[in-house]
């Protein structure tokens, strides 16, 4: 039953993901990195539905983590790798006429709600897969952190929407970055924060 509902529970955040990022992420060309990120970029380039993008790379993550990376992070994988893509696709018809003066209230929303999504899915013990996927291998195979890789990584996707969208886009989705990360910090540390209380009352008893 418990491990029902976590599932419940990360279908419901994929779904607000999902919802962030047709409403806000997408409408505002905020290239963030990650898989959302390259999603948006190839859909600005080669006219692909993001959806589509998402799921390709995610499928091709997926693979890769069964055949280089242990179990457990694969099958961690798989209900994001197929659930997501689909919300993204299923609420593709919402869309939201963001006028310039309220854009950046509409910036600080979306970085709020990729940090809350982000976080909550790690911490129910799930990962969002796709590109993060690549800073597991890295760690695993060369013994860089994941932090670096997914640094370059990112800052990779995030200068290629420089390129094509331009300089304030880009700041913009720097701010959302920034915030997404701070958010997901604060929630796995409130969670290991939780657990040694945790521990600490059961030493007591």
């Amino acid at each position: 039953m418990k491990k029902i509902k976590k599932y419940i529970y990360l279908l419901i955040v994929l779904l607000i993901a999902a919802i962030n990022f047709n409403l806000i992420l997408k409408p505002l060309d905020l290239v963030t990195g990650g898989t959302q990120g390259a999603a948006l970029l190839f859909s600005h380039v080669f006219k692909i539905t993001p959806s589509i993008v998402i799921f390709i790379i995610n499928i091709i993550m997926l693979i890769i983590s069964y055949l280089f990376l242990e179990r457990e992070t694969t099958y961690g994988t798989i209900v994001a790798t197929f659930m997501y893509p689909l919300f993204v696709r299923l609420t593709n018809p919402l869309t939201l006429n963001l006028v310039n003066e309220y854009n950046f209230l509409f910036v600080i929303l979306a970085g709020i709600v990729c940090g809350v999504t982000g976080g909550l899915v790690y911490k129910l013990g799930f990962s969002n897969g796709g590109i993060s996927i690549i800073a597991l291998l890295v760690r695993k195979y060369l013994h860089i952190e994941i932090a670096i890789t997914n640094f370059i990584v990112n800052g990779i996707i995030v200068l290629l929407g420089l390129y094509y969208f331009g300089i304030v886009k880009c700041l913009k989705a720097i701010l959302v970055i920034f915030l997404q990360s701070f958010l997901i910090r604060l929630i796995l540390k409130r969670k290991v924060t939780n657990s040694k209380k945790h521990i600490f009352r059961l030493q007591k008893d």
